[in-house]
Parts: structure tokens; sequence; C-alpha cells
């Protein structure tokens, strides 16, 4: 028995060749195993140009390099479609990314013609007043200098049994909801108008907001007052960057010297109106209330001087959904667009004597054509309240 041991093991020896490792039938047969010997035994590489291959120290480029020897039974594979990959005759396939189609920022979404159980149709304007298309492209064109603010939850709304939210337009910068349409109108201007530079000759909201976002822009700005005005208010208009002139006595004064510099170096001299372009800007407060308020029933917001937020506001609010309710609000004192609406045209001044330190923005100016138009289509109701509340709010 060990006689007949040693000479097969003096054969398998004497054999040079390598032998197929052979299993017992309860072994498992692994197509990807290799004895101890065949992992530890050198490899010999044959090159050959006509096969594609290269020597070891020649540089190697992407797809030459040749077939590898099979290290596993072939026949095992066919069926799994794995030999050519094993025997290195990859096959490359080509992928394209497809751009997605470019989204238009700020676009509206065209409402729907088909009506089910709940049909809303939109306000249209008319175009010389205001678009929804040029509220949402002033929204886009404000956004960096402006920003979004909050409107919150009122404590009122316990007292009076309503949900009630304040849109805070006093955290803008000068505290004024004019600096919406202030920046846009800024940024609407011409590049060669931009260079010039503007000039206002007014002391309010409009004029604050010029002087800080034209020195944000890198516009000159130049600020016209009379001469006995406050230096508190001087003081403002230069930390906000203008360059502020005295002249006069009067504001008549100061705006007839600020038209006269505008015309002689090419300055353009701004005062509040209700073009489309300054009211665009305004009206972004009502795209942003519809945005944060969920179930809008009712907009409350002030109507003076040239009713510009009223009349912006709604039209973004209406266009957005035609069920709510928008309300102007105005003092007892100066009822100027309840008169308006009453005789059906803009009173440019109504008699009286208000108190133009309290009102100070909203006598400064009278009722614009385009506010009167767009207030007329798109306010539900205009109410006044008495001076003593406004004395006590203050």
């Amino acid at each position: 028995m060990n006689f007949a041991a040693q000479i097969f093991y003096a054969n398998y020896i004497g054999d040079g060749s390598p032998k197929r490792v052979e299993f017992s039938d309860n072994e498992e047969y692994d197509p990807f195993w290799q004895s101890k010997e065949e992992r530890l035994s050198p490899k010999k590489i044959t090159t050959s140009a006509q096969d594609g291959h290269c020597e070891k120290k020649c540089p190697v480029s992407n797809g030459a390099v040749g077939r590898r020897p099979t290290l596993i039974c072939p026949e095992r594979l066919k069926d799994f479609g794995a030999e050519e990959y094993l025997n290195g005759d990859v096959k490359f396939s080509e992928s394209k990314v497809a751009k997605a189609p470019e989204i238009q920022l700020m676009c509206p979404v065209k409402p729907s013609k088909k009506c089910g159980s709940v049909c809303t149709s939109t306000i249209n304007l008319p175009a010389e007043y205001l678009r929804f298309e040029e509220i949402s492209m002033a929204a886009f064109k404000i956004q960096p200098g402006v920003q979004k603010t909050p409107c919150t939850y009122s404590r009122l709304s316990k007292q009076y049994g309503m949900e009630i939210f304040m849109k805070k337009e006093h955290l803008n910068y000068t505290g004024s909801v004019k600096e919406r349409g202030v920046l846009h109108l800024l940024t609407s201007l011409k590049p060669d108008q931009q260079r010039k530079g503007v000039i206002v000759a007014t002391d309010c909201n409009f004029s604050l907001a010029v002087a800080y976002h034209a020195a944000e822009l890198r516009i000159p700005v130049f600020v016209i007052m009379p001469a006995n005005s406050s230096q508190s208010r001087l003081r403002m208009y230069r930390e906000y960057g203008a360059m502020v002139i005295s002249y006069g006595s009067t504001a008549h004064d100061s705006q007839h010297h600020a038209h006269h510099l505008a015309n002689e170096n090419g300055y353009l001299c701004l005062e509040e109106d209700d073009s489309a372009v300054y009211l665009a800007g305004l009206g972004t407060v009502g795209m942003e209330i519809y945005e944060q308020v969920p179930k809008l029933d009712a907009v409350i917001i002030p109507a003076g001087g040239q009713c510009g937020l009223l009349a912006g506001a709604a039209a973004a609010i209406k266009h957005l959904n035609p069920n709510i309710s928008v309300i102007g609000v105005e003092p007892e004192e100066f009822p100027l667009l309840l008169q308006s609406l009453k005789t059906d045209s803009p009173i440019k001044d109504l008699y009286g004597n208000p108190n133009r330190k309290l009102y100070r923005d909203l006598v400064a100016h009278s009722m614009g054509t385009n506010s009167f138009q767009l207030a007329k289509k798109l306010v539900n109701k205009v109410v006044t309240v008495r001076y003593y509340i406004f004395s006590h709010l203050l």
C-alpha cells in the first residue's frame, strides 16, 4: 500500500505539466477556484504586435491591452454572456446627457380654461395700466436689494375673533415700502442714465429710498433741500450716500433748482408718480402676501397720496385670486380716494387743512390717473379712520 502511494507521488512530481484538480462527488465544483500552485506559479506574458500587445515598459493605450488568458472554464459562462468580458473583449457604449428644457423664472402660469367643480377667472387689466407680468418681473429684479418682509400672526386675532396677519414693511432699510418701487425704477434706467445720475428735491420716504438704493447701485444721486431743513434729515441723506445741496427757503425753490441742475448736467429728476414701472415694484407686496398667508379672505391696505401701494398690490392679488377682497384705508381728514371715487375722476387736491406733520407723505402728492383707474376697478371698499386712531397708534 505504501509502495503504491510512493509510485503515484513520484509520477505526479515528474510530470511538468499542471494537473487539473479532480473533485469527488460530495465536493462542490467552483469554476473560479484556483489551486495554491496556480496562484503562486509565475506567469509568462508573451507579446505580439499583431495581437495589439505591448511590452511592459511601453505605454499602454486604451483598447490595446489585448486578450487576457482565460482562467476559468469558458463553457460554464457562455450561457451568461460573460465570456467576452473575461477574455478582454469589452464592448464600449456611448451615452449622452440631454439638456433639460430651461424654465423661465418668474413666469406666471396661465389659468386653465377647463372648469370643474371650482372655476375661477382672472381679471384682465388694460395694458396701459399694469400687467401681472410686470409685477412678476419687478419681484425678480428687486430681490437682491429688498428683503422679503415677514407677515406674522397678530395678537389682535383673539381680540377680534379672526386670523389677522401683519405685513411688516417697516423692516425695510429706510423703513418704507416705497423702496420696492424705487429700486425697480432705478434698475430699469438705461446704463447711460445710470452713469449720469439722478436728483430728487422732496424730503419724504420716496427721496430716502432713492438716496439709499442709488448709492448702493453706484448711481450718482443728488438731494436738493431747503436751507432751513433739520440737520438730522440732512445727515440721514448723507449717511445713505447722497450729495445733499441746500438751496432756497421753500420746497418750491428746491424743486425749481433741481430741475435746473437736471437740465444742465443730464441728471434725471425723479418724482413719485404712478408709472407702470413704479407701481409694479409696489405690487410685489401683494404677491408676497398671497404666498405667505394661506386661505386669504381679505387684505387691508393704506390708501393715500398717489395711492400706488393700494393699486399695485390690488393688481397682483386680484390676478392671483379675484375672490379676495381688497379694502383701502385712508384718514378721515384727507379722504382723497373716497372723494375721487364719488366724483369718478382723480382729485388733485382737497380743501382743508390736514395735519401735514402727521400725514407727511399722504398729503404731499395728488391722486394719479393710473392709480385711480386701478383702484376703481380692483378695490372692493374704501373706509376712513379718525385722527385719534392714528395718534393712538403713534
